[in-house]
């Protein structure tokens, strides 16, 4: 069931863009001050004219740039860590679902507060109605939109999904079905997630997308 809504140096920002992407989407790159140079060491004046000479303090070579390597290596690397990430939020999602909507809480590691927000809403109106979720949704195609990769090792990469939604069903306290036997077997959504300095990957915004694009002819 778904609710249809939705690290000193400058390191260098690595951008991979897919043909024909959608809305576009940014990352900064962190910036940190640059390092500080060691101040000379002064002697006192007495001290000079005793030893008759002159100081001199050696600075230290200028550290190379540090330059972290992104957290994905390629756009291939990106699709499968966001798909590997949806399925696991489907498979949450749906377990919830078939357990009337209680202990919402799990959904939590997988998303950003605002979709945790407009999920929390379905799984309200099943617990509220005692209503009845059967069946799993399944992530059946994903397409990758857009792959940034910036510093820290940080990404955000938005993927097309198709979801096969054909094995779900809905039913009333009375056991009454309420899905209408004509809806799609297959919905399509476009799926933005961004990572912590972990590697993680938060799903942090969804929205439904034109299924015959990303579907096909499912």
């Amino acid at each position: 069931m778904y609710v249809e809504r939705q690290t000193g140096a400058y390191t260098p920002i690595r951008v991979r863009h897919v043909e024909n992407s959608g809305p576009d989407a940014a990352l900064a790159p962190t910036v940190s001050a640059m390092p500080r140079r060691p101040h000379a060491l002064v002697a006192p004046l007495l001290v000079l004219a005793m030893v008759g000479c002159t100081p001199t303090t050696a600075l230290p070579p200028a550290s190379p740039p540090s330059e972290e390597a992104p957290l994905f290596a390629s756009d291939e690397e990106a699709l499968a860590a966001a798909t590997e990430a949806y399925e696991e939020f489907l498979a949450v999602s749906s377990q919830i679902l078939q357990d009337g909507g209680r202990d919402p809480e799990r959904l939590l590691p997988l998303v950003s507060d605002e979709v945790y927000e407009t999920e929390l809403e379905g799984f309200t109106e099943v617990d509220s109605r005692d209503l009845s979720v059967s069946g799993s949704s399944i992530a059946t195609d994903t397409q990758l939109q857009q792959h940034i990769s910036g510093a820290a090792g940080l990404a955000e990469v938005i993927i097309y999904v198709c979801v096969d939604v054909s094995a779900t069903d809905v039913s009333d306290s009375n056991g009454t079905s309420l899905v209408d036997p004509d809806r799609p077997s297959h919905l399509a959504f476009e799926a933005g997630f961004v990572s912590d300095q972990d590697g993680h990957l938060t799903l942090n915004s969804k929205s439904i997308w034109e299924t015959e694009s990303v579907c096909g002819d499912s």
